[in-house]
């Protein structure tokens, strides 16, 4: 009984997947995204906060100001940037700028180590 078993499993000749696209090996070829000039980076930090800073921010997310606790801080990034004067926030944006600068030059060197 258990051999028609694992027959039944074998005699399936169209069982075989075929991929939509096939790997080239200048896919894989890393001088090539080595070229490509990075503007922006992405990655998660630890922000240490009270317990109850962190309740203010899922009370904005449970009463529908965001849906959770990381975009909370974003809405209220968002609401303090818009009560600075043009000057400030033409500070505040070149402030974020900087940093962000800083960021990509950090990751694109730790990518080349």
């Amino acid at each position: 009984m258990a051999n028609s078993l694992i027959r039944s499993n074998r005699n399936k000749a169209t069982a075989i997947p075929k991929p939509t696209k096939q790997a080239k090996a200048s896919d894989f070829d890393k001088s090539a995204s080595d070229n490509k000039a990075v503007s922006s980076v992405t990655f998660d930090t630890n922000l240490k906060i009270s317990n109850h800073t962190r309740n203010k921010l899922q009370a904005m997310a449970m009463i529908g100001y965001a849906e959770n606790q990381r975009l909370s801080v974003d809405t209220a990034i968002q609401s303090f940037y818009e009560e600075l004067s043009t000057n400030e926030q033409r500070e505040f944006d070149l402030q974020v700028s900087t940093l962000e600068t800083r960021d990509v030059k950090l990751k694109s060197r730790k990518g080349r180590l």
